[in-house]
């Protein structure tokens, strides 16, 4: 193959890919819209905002958006909304009275499990409905996307 028609090859699979990418986005994209939460259930937003407080006993609002990859005031008006619904508290540093600490409570980590079980659920059934050669495949280039993506 001559030099400029591999580069009109690899331009086309460039193309292809976009299309595809820009496609797999909107059918998530679909997906939370057509799965829209009950009231009193958890949004993913919401989700792994929480997520991100389950394996320690308090985070800082900033600690918070970092951990759950949003910004301070992102997760400043999660965090409000949670804290009325009685899934989290706020606390202030007794090292630091400006400073105030996130956790969860109780209800807020009952509440984060069902919905943890939830998407096990539907991610379970989204892999059984691949073919098993795509089962191999998805893992290893879901995680290289994931690692390309955090380096874009």
């Amino acid at each position: 193959m001559s030099g400029r028609g591999r580069a009109d090859g690899e331009r086309d699979a460039a193309d292809r890919f976009a299309c595809a990418w820009d496609e797999f986005v909107l059918a998530i994209r679909r997906s939370q819209a057509r799965g829209q939460t009950a009231p009193g259930e958890l949004t993913l937003a919401q989700y792994y905002l929480l997520s991100s407080l389950a394996a320690t006993d308090a985070l800082s609002i900033s600690e918070l958006a970092g951990a759950a990859g949003v910004a301070a005031p992102t997760a400043t008006r999660l965090v409000d909304g949670l804290e009325r619904a009685g899934l989290l508290r706020r606390d202030r540093s007794t090292a630091d009275r400006r400073a105030v600490h996130v956790s969860l409570t109780k209800r807020g980590r009952a509440q984060l499990e069902r919905r943890r079980r939830q998407l096990a659920a539907r991610r379970r059934a989204l892999y059984e409905r691949l073919e098993p050669g795509e089962r191999d495949q998805s893992e290893r280039l879901l995680h290289h996307l994931a690692e390309l993506i955090c380096q874009l």
